[in-house]
């Protein structure tokens, strides 16, 4: 698709600019009948609230449209953790994925089983190389956000990520083997 060449305010407030305070949490749209995750499931699995503000149009992964379409290779997204809250320990196999506090402070966390950390301040940043365990979670006082950058090759960002083998086991027991389903019907995959 062209992009045009001359661009009105109107057009750019509704096509390239992303106001945090109209986008709403991407866990809402897994939660539609037609994918069927629950929003505490996802919460289970995600951070408690993912706004993805820029990926590529055609993309494998699409339940979620982002607030403005870019380039392929890239997406962008904020996430907004009370204190303790943050993803399951996973692995983006391709892709690097780089983490930056916007508001408070965020650990990160990785190695295998998780045994390595450190703190980042507001503004620090991180970048895990593909194929390392991951987490992250949010160790303020209060709800903070953190801008969360993937990066990698056309068409594999946010399709390479994968769980350690349990998590299965941890969402049946939680929730049922029927969202257990779900979310593999929606391509979350476990590591070999």
């Amino acid at each position: 698709m062209e992009e045009p060449t001359s661009w009105t305010p109107e057009d750019m407030e509704q096509r390239q600019i992303a106001r945090l305070r109209n986008l709403k949490p991407t866990k809402h749209d897994y939660a539609r009948p037609e994918i069927g995750v629950p929003t505490d499931a996802y919460e289970r699995v995600a951070s408690k609230n993912i706004y993805l503000l820029l990926a590529p149009r055609e993309r494998k992964r699409s339940f979620s449209p982002p607030a403005v379409f870019g380039a392929p290779g890239l997406e962008l997204s904020i996430v907004d953790c009370p204190p303790g809250n943050g993803p399951k320990l996973h692995t983006h196999e391709q892709t690097r994925e780089t983490f930056m506090p916007l508001t408070g402070r965020y650990e990160i966390i990785w190695g295998d089983k998780g045994e390595h950390s450190t703190v980042l301040d507001p503004l620090d940043m991180f970048a895990v190389p593909p194929g390392v365990f991951r987490t992250f979670r949010n160790v303020s006082e209060h709800d903070a956000k953190m801008l969360v950058v993937v990066q990698g090759e056309k068409n594999e960002v946010m399709n390479d990520v994968y769980y350690p083998k349990d998590i299965g086991e941890q969402i049946t027991s939680e929730f049922g083997a029927e969202v257990w389903e779900r979310f593999q019907a929606i391509g979350l995959r476990v590591a070999s």
